[in-house]
């Protein structure tokens, strides 16, 4: 009884939340591996315009339709994207950070990796070696 009042009052004195996101969003945060997926599902309009900005101003990426686009490839900086819907901008634009893992944390993987069949490799031989011997004993 309690509990249910405590979530009552709370549902109550917490702010309403949009329903959905409007302008452009990260979808998938593929940012330590070089791509991210920015989406606008919710944004209203029949033809959009995806812009990255670059030294030399706003260059568009996509046109068309879809309201989703991947973008893959990315080396480590800072991108900032814009959104235009039916030619008028939606939103503000959005800054993405792309830093991939380290390389060390790659040759790690690896290391464990490389131990781990040579250890497999190892108990499978010896392992079917013992069992050749105990049954020519027998």
């Amino acid at each position: 009884m309690v509990l249910r009042a405590v979530i009552i009052l709370a549902a109550l004195l917490v702010p309403n939340a949009p329903a959905f996101a409007t302008g452009l969003t990260v979808a998938d945060d593929g940012t330590s591996a070089g791509y991210i997926t920015l989406a606008w599902p919710d944004t209203r309009g029949n033809s959009f315009e995806l812009k990255q900005k670059t030294a030399s101003g706003w260059h568009t990426l996509y046109t068309g339709g879809d309201r989703a686009t991947t973008l893959s490839g990315l080396p480590d900086g800072s991108y900032e994207f814009q959104l235009t819907a039916d030619g008028a901008r939606v939103g503000t634009p959005v800054t993405v950070t792309v830093s991939h893992h380290p390389l060390s944390r790659a040759w790690g993987f690896f290391a464990v990796g490389a131990f781990m069949f040579i250890a497999l490799t190892a108990f499978l031989v010896l392992g079917g070696r013992a069992v050749d011997s105990d049954q020519t004993a027998a």
